[in-house]
């Protein structure tokens, strides 16, 4: 299991970074990413439990021996598996998802714990606990506010907390692009949702994939939002994406990128490629 370097953004806000492998197989790790916890006076929400067998069991033996946690929530955001490979570490405690998230990871149990795609094989353990919508947790006196959000995947969740205008965005946004899916909801219906993200009172932004080392100084600001959704506008465009030469995604965000909203990372341009795909899906093209 590869490092995790741990980031205490609050005194209640921890951070678990699996860090940034460019030569990984897995295109998690090769992006970056972690988990969150919100935590306070013996209890822990853990907003998902990563991408590699063992590291949701790091997260838990890490609160209990520098925080005192001895009762543990999860946060299933999302069914991929970068947020669910180790349920298995919470599976005797309360599990909260969306009620697709629960709905995929038992239809497709046998794919997972076979070995899916470059992850290793791992034990299922869906939410025991669904919802769709909304739903209200409590940290002792801290608020969790877990909001459906359409954008990336059915039954994503975004966890607001409300008093510290803090956004924990999973993989709603992303330094510095985010994954098309346009299975499960249009364009239009996903580019609507960074609207409503843009409404909310909100100054301080943490995604699971991102640099750690904005993590470390505070988080993304509100200008996050407006990146990502400038770059499904851009990418959306009559055209924009027909000739790969010119579709090239630091072009598209420079005005970001120069701004240091957000920072060029290479392996996103996996990414880009695969959106760019998408996008030609959706528009007819080849």
């Amino acid at each position: 299991m590869s490092a995790i370097d741990v980031v205490e953004v609050r005194d209640f806000l921890t951070h678990f970074h699996w860090g940034r492998h460019p030569d990984d197989p897995m295109l998690d790790m090769r992006l970056g990413g972690g988990a969150y916890a919100v935590h306070r006076n013996g209890h822990a929400v853990v907003i998902d439990s990563m991408a590699r067998p063992g590291q949701g069991q790091w997260v838990r033996d890490y609160l209990a021996r520098t925080q005192g946690v001895t009762r543990f929530t999860l946060v299933c955001s999302h069914w991929h598996v970068d947020h669910i490979v180790d349920n298995v570490a919470f599976a005797d405690d309360v599990i909260v998802g969306h009620a697709h998230t629960r709905e995929v990871m038992l239809a497709r149990r046998a794919e997972f714990e076979a070995g899916y795609g470059d992850y290793d094989p791992f034990t299922v353990v869906p939410p025991n606990l669904c919802f769709e919508g909304r739903l209200d947790l409590w940290v002792d006196d801290i608020k969790l506010e877990l909001h459906e959000v359409k954008i990336h995947e059915a039954g994503h969740l975004g966890v607001l907390l409300p008093e510290h205008k803090i956004l924990l965005a999973s993989d709603l946004l992303e330094d510095p692009l985010w994954f098309f899916d346009f299975d499960f909801a249009s364009a239009a219906v996903q580019r609507a949702e960074f609207d409503r993200l843009r409404a909310m009172d909100i100054e301080h932004i943490y995604p699971c994939h991102g640099s750690v080392d904005t993590i470390r100084r505070g988080g993304y600001s509100k200008r996050l939002i407006d990146a990502n959704a400038h770059y499904i506008d851009a990418m959306l465009q009559a055209g924009a994406v027909s000739d790969e030469t010119r579709c090239t995604p630091q072009p598209l965000l420079s005005d970001y990128l120069e701004a240091g909203v957000i920072s060029w990372w290479e392996p996103y341009a996996e990414v880009h490629a695969q959106n760019r795909e998408a996008v030609l899906s959706l528009q007819g093209g080849s």
